[in-house]
């Protein structure tokens, strides 16, 4: 019988393998990533393009031709392309972030040459239909205006229009009738000029062979769009005066607070370092702000703290939920933990625990193919190097206390933060 006052053995974690996929490149210059196996009789395949918010002209625009692509090719309509993946069992998500979008296609192996060819012409000849854009204008509106009453949603927002300014896609603020402002015409011509063959990184996973590969190579190596991608122009103006702000929300019941400081570009060894700090701050359960704002103060029920990786420069964000009256209190104890980071070391046990946590996400974020699909695609959406796990395992076994000091004095500097408040101050 199970003795459980006995813990489980522990083991140190000396090693990781990170798979890295098979390359091809198609004639047409799409690069295609492969990760095999024979365990997973699925298929994912992710047709990605290096295409997101940041290259918007006009708000909305990739968040409406990223979610068309997906309704109908030419030739058919929404409701017969959503009848025919679901009789074979496929499904299709589409996705937006700052960088990219794309569509992203499971199906059963076995099934997969006979979705094959209509998935392709979902992203090279949409149909983008009118019924369905009005559908997503009214929906989108309705959307947002719910968001807007959402006091976490409101400091996100905030906190972003704060760092970015109201000129930077990053920045804007978004209304509903923001929906109203935007034409089917200008969706295509976004999706054509975006969705192009110039741009774009194919990534399979799964059950994948030889055959396979061969007819992706087929539907995909054919020029389709036409790739006039513009980078926002104020994309090196960083931040407004407004450092602190509060955005009122009527009828909140509790307020929501988010604190950001832009980092600069940084590199691989310097991310890698700031994501342990972070880790250490707030980014699991035991961090520093749980402990002390949630355990012991009782302000929240939950706190913690992120890296935001954009194409020229970081994010570190620190967010909560909490009553309008422990506002002030737990921004005052948010930075007392930050002096804390940068004026003493932590303990040799802390720090342990902070290494095997760490090498446990790794761990788990590489469980299976699928998963290493999903953190390639970071790597190279974020332009990472490719040995970036790797790296990150090596220095986690080899980083000190007196080093994470150090990084803590050097980027948490009080005057540097921004902070967005979101709730009823009534």
């Amino acid at each position: 019988m199970l003795n459980r006052n006995i813990p489980p053995r522990t083991k140190k974690i000396k090693s990781i393998n990170f798979c890295f996929p098979e390359k091809h490149s198609f004639q047409n210059g799409i690069n295609t990533y492969v990760f095999s196996s024979e365990t997973a009789p699925v298929i994912k395949l992710d047709v990605i393009f290096k295409s997101g918010i940041e290259n918007a002209e006009k708000k909305l625009e990739p968040t409406f031709a990223n979610s068309l692509l997906k309704e109908a090719p030419q030739g058919m309509t929404s409701n017969e392309t959503a009848d025919f993946f679901d009789y074979y069992g496929a499904y299709i998500q589409n996705f937006v972030t700052n960088n990219t979008s794309g569509l992203r296609l499971f199906v059963p192996k076995k099934y997969f040459f006979n979705v094959l060819p209509t998935f392709a012409n979902l992203i090279q000849t949409p149909a983008f239909p009118e019924e369905e854009f009005l559908i997503l204008k009214e929906k989108n509106k309705e959307s947002i205006k719910l968001n807007l009453t959402k006091t976490r949603y409101t400091a996100m927002k905030g906190i972003n229009n704060q760092l970015f300014g109201d000129f930077h896609p990053r920045g804007w603020l978004l209304s509903p009738d923001d929906s109203d402002l935007i034409n089917l015409n200008e969706i295509k011509e976004y999706s054509f000029n975006n969705f192009s063959s110039k741009n774009c990184s194919i990534h399979i996973s799964g059950s994948v062979d030889k055959e396979i590969i061969k007819q992706i190579e087929e539907y995909f190596s054919k020029n389709f769009g036409d790739t006039k991608i513009k980078k926002n122009k104020n994309e090196n103006k960083f931040s407004t005066k407004d450092t602190s702000k509060y955005y009122q929300i009527p009828n909140a019941v509790q307020s929501s607070i988010y604190m950001a400081k832009n980092l600069g570009k940084l590199s691989d060894e310097e991310i890698i370092d700031i994501g342990i700090l972070n880790t250490i701050l707030g980014g699991y359960f035991g961090s520093r702000l749980m402990k002390n704002i949630r355990e012991e103060k009782g302000y929240t029920y939950g706190i913690n703290s992120f890296l935001t990786d954009y194409d020229n420069c970081t994010v570190l964000k620190i967010t909560s939920d909490l009553a309008s009256k422990y506002v002030d209190p737990t921004i005052k104890e948010i930075f007392n933990e930050l002096e804390k980071l940068a004026t003493k070391p932590i303990s040799n046990s802390e720090l342990n625990t902070i290494k095997n946590y760490i090498s446990g996400e790794i761990l788990s974020s590489i469980d299976g193919v699928f998963q290493h699909s999903a953190i390639w695609e970071k790597l190279i959406s974020s332009n990472r190097n490719e040995n970036f796990i790797n790296q990150q395992f090596e220095r986690l076994k080899n980083i000190s206390a007196a080093e994470i000091k150090q990084i803590a004095n050097k980027i948490f500097n009080k005057s540097d933060f921004y902070t967005a408040i979101a709730g009823n101050s009534k």
